[in-house]
């Protein structure tokens, strides 16, 4: 019994990585659309994970992943997001020079 216990536990942990990876790759493909970059080999990776917490007290993920975009189709640039939980923190992207698209954006949730 308590194999299967830990069997479940280690099946929830692994949904609940993958859901979090879905959605900081739905995040970078709509932060690169907004920016006018191109998201390069759709691969999102996750570098860094700590327990931190919460303006409200509780206790999150806080999951940092990195990826590459480009500006211009031939060059080559890194781009980050910061989850803490389910929430966009933080992001990292570069801009062409005449493309002002994310100045206005904060927060993306």
């Amino acid at each position: 019994m308590l194999l299967l216990m830990i069997l479940g536990a280690a099946a929830l942990v692994w949904q609940s990585a993958l859901r979090a990876r879905d959605r900081a790759v739905r995040a970078s493909r709509e932060l690169c659309g907004r920016a006018g970059v191109q998201l390069l080999d759709q691969s999102v990776s996750l570098r860094r994970i700590a327990l931190v917490r919460q303006r409200s007290g509780g206790f999150a993920l806080r999951r940092h992943y990195s990826f590459d975009v480009s500006t211009d189709g031939t060059n080559r640039h890194p781009g980050s997001l910061q989850f803490d939980g389910a929430r966009l923190e933080n992001f990292s992207l570069p801009l062409r020079p005449d493309d002002v698209a994310l100045a206005g954006v904060a927060r993306l949730e």
